[in-house]
C-alpha cells in the first residue's frame, strides 16, 4: 500500500491509499471540459453554502429545507475551480523519459474539504483515506530533470479541477470532539499548472 505524506491544512489531515495507473489526457481535452463548466472563483464559500449549518433549534426545520433546496440546485452540475498553493497535493515521480504526478483529490476550503468521493474510513490517527489520481506524461524534448522538478521544488504548483458535487459528508474526529466535513464530488478532470507562468505541466480527463 502506497502512502503519501501527511497533509494538515486547517486540521484536515490526510493519508492516501493505493492508486491505479492510467493515461494522461491531452491538454486540449481538459480545455474543452473546463470550458463547459461553471467557474467557481473561490472554493471556501461554495463548500460553506453546500454543507450549511442549521444550529438554531427554532429555525432548524426551515433551514434544513432551504439547505436541501440549495443543494439540489447545484448537485450534478459541472464546475471548475483553480486551487492555488497546491504543491502539497501533487507528488512528482520521474519514470524514464516520462513522469507521473500523484494528485491527492482532497482539497481544503476554509476548514471544509472538496474530495473525490466520500472518504470511506480513517487511519488510526483519524486521517481520512482517499485514492490518489495518477497523471502520466512525457518530458519535453531536451528537458532536464532539474527543469522539470523546479516548480515542485519551490512550491509553485496550482491545480485546476473540474467536478460535479454529489453529496455532503461528515466523519467524527477520532480522539477529539467535532467532525471533519466536506463535499463529495466526482472529479471529471484535473490539470497541474506551473504557478509562475500558468503553463500546463500535465492534465487528465477522468
Amino acid at each position: 500500500m502506497h502512502r503519501n505524506r501527511f497533509l494538515a491544512p486547517l486540521s484536515l489531515a490526510l493519508v492516501v491509499l493505493t492508486f491505479a495507473p492510467s493515461r494522461a489526457a491531452a491538454g486540449g481535452a481538459f480545455e474543452g471540459l473546463a470550458a463547459s463548466a461553471e467557474r467557481v472563483e473561490a472554493l471556501e464559500p461554495f463548500l460553506s453554502r453546500y454543507v450549511g449549518k442549521c444550529t438554531d433549534p427554532y429555525l432548524r426545520a426551515e433551514c434544513e429545507r432551504n439547505l436541501a433546496t440549495a443543494r439540489r440546485a447545484v448537485t450534478g452540475r459541472k464546475y471548475a475551480v483553480r486551487v492555488p498553493d497546491a504543491a502539497a497535493l501533487v507528488q512528482p515521480k520521474l519514470q524514464g523519459e516520462g513522469f507521473v504526478l500523484l494528485v491527492t483529490p482532497f482539497v481544503d476550503g476554509g476548514g471544509l474539504a472538496l474530495s473525490n468521493g466520500v472518504p470511506a474510513r480513517q487511519d488510526a490517527a483519524g486521517n481520512p483515506l482517499v485514492n490518489l489520481i495518477p497523471i502520466r506524461g512525457e518530458l519535453a524534448p531536451g528537458q532536464l530533470e532539474m527543469e522539470f522538478q523546479s516548480p515542485f521544488r519551490v512550491g509553485a504548483i496550482e491545480l485546476e479541477i473540474v467536478f460535479r458535487p454529489e453529496r455532503a459528508w461528515k466523519l467524527p474526529r477520532r480522539g477529539e470532539a467535532g467532525h471533519l466535513e466536506g463535499v463529495a464530488a466526482r472529479f471529471l478532470g484535473v490539470r497541474v499548472l506551473d504557478a509562475r507562468t500558468g503553463a500546463e505541466i500535465a492534465s487528465k480527463v477522468l
